[in-house]
């Protein structure tokens, strides 16, 4: 496609800026997502063709990936929430849900201004106002929408309309009943949603230990919130995600296709992501005469501004480093993906135009397209840019009141400083003084270490088990998933070393289990698993996972260590991260003492059942197109073993699985290709295959 057979011809009057680079290496929080509210009650539901030009990415789609609902306070309201949200979440989109006020019986009245409210709960109604919170999410979750999470409150601190807090009862009740909300279900408790990003609130939660571990995600509101106001260090380094999920800008009176007024979108979700370090992104109404889809359902110019960012940017991509105003008025943010890409959005939000080089560092780029909105254009699609001869940088016009985002293909994915590779300066193949071959403090960064399946690896700024530092491993949907780190030369297959790591969580149960693992291929190209330790530690305290004496399977490659745990999705911290030769003994947390009225739900011993074969309790994903199998485990069982239906028979892939185990790793296969598995278990020296075809199971690759 050649730029003169999309772009109209018209003249851009430039100057140059100076060089704006993207650092890869240096990275931010992860992105989960653009979005909008929907609140059929006040305003109608939208229309199916208009869920699809929202929640779609295809052309003149939004591409939006987040979705806020309304908690009704009549529980016989809450169905008209259900076919949209359906929806959204079938197109991959993140559902959270926001209350107004509690049912009438447990409300009093205010005074109707924003110091009192319309309404307050009722003190004595807590625990009732807890209940109606987590009916609302088992409600969705019976319909097929599973929250992500559910806040305490909308505007708290601006309630003339609905019903006030003052910070000390948030923060109480968020301490006294915020697990009852989210109790017997998927979703996390949002904090409330202040409608300034006022501190008081966050700082409250933040000093409060007990009601910031039942807090999963930070929620605020962009209303007159300036760029100045948006930096808030503590909230941004405490190791949870921050949404802004409310906002119209700059005015909720002017048409949204009015220009150059639609770039404040862009100028306002760009300070919100570089200076307040949101993850995501959510405008008020979704369908308004001011929003970004009009009365009519066609996309505003508010609209394609912010799809500049939700169609391109995506779920799970990750900000790095950029110069952020590499001249007056222009305004840069970089992402980088997956897929070995990154995606650059520049806002000229000044009156002047400018012809800007773009550079990518150590990377080589292979391709850069470009979207452009502009007066006259809406996400504007170039092709194929011209690459300098340098082959790591480009440069583009960005045309007066204008949004730019480009997408960066580059060769071999991104390159970085704290990359994981096995270049020679890299290694770790000799002894620093303390005899280690590593030892990650977390004081300066995070070293080699990345994250194991989708999670967010911060620097924590609190809670260290040494030092000042650890490492927090957040956003973790899956007790598999957490952070992993690649070996070095020195760690030879086939000989013993010491390793040794100090693991703490603080948002979870009463106890935990944490594994020390190892992953690597054996000869056959297989993905193995190995247990190098494990601990049990209750919560807030560390516990030390060490082996002075593990050997490294002898066919084993590409080896990676990593740390999960048995059950819990919640956040965890490491900290002292050390690998040495065998024998040398390591100096830890150790093993905590288990308070003895503590009931343990963590227990190490896998599940067993009565049957005389395996049930299979989950089946997981990577992004690497593997799946693995967990399931029960049987008694008097001498080996598992892998069936796959292929031809019109059952055949065996694996037959030689141990019983310390109940979980098998697939190798890499194709995507989309769909697999009829099955588990059995050997006893007295024979399979048992009875009922094999009813507790069979389908596996797609993703």
């Amino acid at each position: 496609m050649t730029q003169a057979a999309v772009l109209p011809q018209f003249a851009i009057q430039v100057e140059a800026a100076s060089l704006c680079t993207v650092n890869t290496g240096k990275t931010y929080q992860k992105i989960q997502g653009f979005g909008g509210m929907n609140l059929p009650e006040w305003i109608g539901d939208l229309t199916s063709a208009q869920r699809q030009k929202v929640f779609g990415n295809g052309k003149d789609e939004l591409g939006f990936t987040m979705l806020r609902i309304f908690v009704n306070d009549d529980s016989s309201q809450w169905n008209k929430a259900v076919a949209t949200a359906k929806y959204a979440q079938s197109q991959g989109a993140t559902v959270f849900a926001t209350p107004w006020n509690p049912p009438a019986s447990m409300r009093q009245n205010g005074q109707k201004n924003i110091y009192s409210g319309t309404y307050q709960l009722r003190k004595d109604k807590w625990s009732a106002y807890a209940n109606h919170l987590n009916s609302f999410i088992k409600y969705m979750e019976g319909q097929g929408v599973n929250l992500y999470s559910v806040s305490v409150q909308n505007e708290p601190d601006y309630a003339a309309e609905w019903t006030y807090w003052s910070t000390s009862d948030l923060t109480n009740f968020i301490a006294q009943y915020g697990k009852q909300v989210t109790s017997g279900t998927k979703a996390k408790l949002m904090s409330p949603e202040s409608f300034q990003y006022k501190k008081d609130i966050y700082n409250s939660i933040l000093g409060n230990q007990t009601a910031f571990n039942n807090i999963g995600v930070f929620g605020t509101h962009f209303y007159g919130t300036q760029r100045s106001q948006m930096d808030f260090s503590a909230l941004e380094n405490c190791g949870k995600p921050i949404w802004m999920t409310e906002v119209y800008v700059p005015n909720s009176n002017h048409d949204a296709d009015l220009w150059p007024e639609a770039v404040e979108v862009a100028q306002n979700i760009h300070n919100g992501l570089t200076v307040g370090n949101m993850s995501a992104y959510v405008w008020w109404y979704i369908r308004r005469s001011y929003g970004p889809l009009k009365e009519n359902g066609q996309i505003s110019k508010r609209g394609y501004c912010m799809a500049q960012y939700s169609k391109f940017v995506r779920p799970g991509d990750v900000r790095v480093d950029v110069t952020e105003q590499p001249t007056s008025g222009v305004y840069v943010s970089a992402y980088k993906n997956s897929k070995g890409q990154v995606t650059i959005v520049a806002v000229n939000n000044s009156d002047t135009g400018y012809a800007q080089q773009f550079s990518v560092g150590n990377n080589t780029l292979t391709d850069v397209d470009r979207w452009r909105t502009t007066s006259n254009e809406n996400l504007a699609e170039t092709d194929n840019l011209t690459i300098d001869s340098s082959g790591n940088t480009f440069w583009a016009q960005l045309p007066a009141r204008s949004v730019s985002t480009f997408v960066c293909t580059l060769k071999g994915g991104s390159s970085n400083n704290n990359n994981n590779n096995n270049n020679e300066q890299n290694e770790e193949t000799t002894l620093d003084a303390d005899g280690y071959y590593f030892h990650d403090t977390f004081e300066d960064d995070l070293g080699k270490w990345q994250k194991h399946g989708d999670t967010t690896l911060l620097k924590s700024g609190r809670n260290p088990y040494n030092g000042k530092e650890a490492m927090v491993v957040t956003e973790r949907t899956k007790a598999w998933m957490g952070a992993e780190r690649p070996l070095s030369s020195a760690f030879v297959p086939g000989k013993a070393y010491s390793f040794s790591m100090n693991v703490c969580e603080m948002d979870g149960d009463a106890t935990d289990t944490y594994y020390l693992k190892l992953t690597y291929k054996d000869s056959s190209g297989s993905q193995r698993y190995s247990t190098i330790a494990e601990g049990v530690a209750p919560n807030g305290k560390y516990v030390q996972l060490a082996n002075t004496n593990y050997t490294i399977p002898s066919d084993a490659k590409d080896a990676v260590i990593f740390v999960e745990t048995k059950d819990s999705t919640t956040n965890y911290y490491i900290d002292e991260a050390i690998g040495a030769p065998a024998g040398k003994y390591i100096q830890g947390a150790g093993q905590p003492e288990i308070p003895q009225n503590n009931n343990n739900n963590d227990d190490p011993d896998p599940q067993f059942n009565e049957n005389t074969y395996p049930v299979v309790t989950s089946v997981e994903y990577s992004d690497t197109h593997q799946f693995r199998i967990k399931w029960t485990s049987v008694p008097n069982a001498q080996a598992y073993g892998i069936g796959y239906f292929s031809a019109g028979k059952w055949r065996v892939y694996k037959q030689d699985i141990s019983t310390n185990t109940t979980s098998w790793t697939s190798p890499r296969l194709t995507p989309g290709k769909t697999y009829k598995m099955v588990v059995v278990a050997k006893i007295n020296g024979a399979w048992d295959t009875s009922k094999i075809d009813n507790r069979a199971i389908s596996v797609t690759i993703k």
